[in-house]
């Protein structure tokens, strides 16, 4: 498993996974758009998509999109096989329920 966040061009969750879904789309074929969706630890909205595996790729994946203030964060499980896949994705939103979202501070220095 694994945390980004997408690149700073994107701010919106749905433009984001779009593009996602379009890009991954040869390799990956279609997802199954929000197997599951809610709230994180501190109420921003989240949700699911499952990427199964196919012939040219042979991950199985699972990706949790969540809106943040002008940001996306994505995380992603990712399993070898569909068994593995199977006992390990409730893990996925056990991690939501404790994501939390930082506001940056901004530090000025003392002359």
């Amino acid at each position: 498993m694994y945390a980004k966040i997408a690149g700073t061009q994107f701010e919106d969750v749905n433009a984001f996974v779009a593009m996602a879904i379009k890009e991954m789309q040869e390799r990956h074929g279609k997802p199954k758009e929000k197997v599951a969706s809610g709230k994180t630890h501190d109420g921003h909205d989240y949700f699911i998509n499952e990427y199964p595996a196919t012939k040219s790729y042979s991950q199985w994946e699972r990706v949790a999109y969540v809106q943040l203030p002008h940001a996306v964060a994505y995380i992603v499980l990712s399993s070898r096989d569909e068994a593995s896949y199977r006992k390990d994705s409730p893990a996925l939103q056990e991690v939501l329920k404790t994501f939390v979202y930082l506001e940056p501070k901004s530090v000025q220095e003392k002359h």
